[in-house]
């Protein structure tokens, strides 16, 4: 069983990919979407799309096999309610502390951590920094908020 954890706010071409790659790496895919609440602890605001809309975008998707609802950063407690044997991060996240915590977190349980290629022309950050400057002008520049948008990915 895989595992992806996101925001999937404003469902884009990004998503689409990574979501893809997954399934093509395992029999069952899971889809762990990020609630509001754990966003907002994440991101500092909401998101533009409500989580039951996420879940419902990401669930009609006919290669994803279940959708649950992410609550936490610590995979480990996604784990416990919804086991697999890998999560599937963009490689954004290799070689960093992130990663590398998220690596040893999943050890502990058992999983591993496969790295799918990001796509750095998409991201929701970039579409809401498009449809919202306002909410960005008190950010670091474009490349850290960039950055930022793998966690919830």
């Amino acid at each position: 069983t895989g595992y992806v954890p996101g925001g999937f706010d404003m469902f884009h071409q990004g998503h689409l990919n990574i979501l893809r790659a997954a399934r093509e790496r395992c029999d069952r895919l899971v889809v762990g979407v990020t609630s509001d609440e754990a966003l907002i602890r994440m991101k500092g605001r909401a998101p533009v799309i409500p989580l039951k809309e996420r879940c419902d975008l990401v669930s009609s998707l006919r290669f994803v096999d279940a959708v649950v609802v992410d609550l936490d950063q610590d995979k480990r407690l996604a784990w416990r309610l919804q086991p697999f044997d890998v999560l599937f991060k963009g490689d954004d996240w290799k070689d960093t502390p992130k990663g590398a915590a998220l690596e040893a977190e999943m050890a502990e349980v058992g999983a591993r951590v496969v790295y799918l290629p990001y796509t750095p022309s998409t991201s929701s950050t970039k579409l809401r920094r498009f449809i919202a400057p306002e909410d960005f002008s008190d950010e670091a520049p474009a490349q850290d908020a960039e950055k930022a948008e793998g966690e919830a990915q």
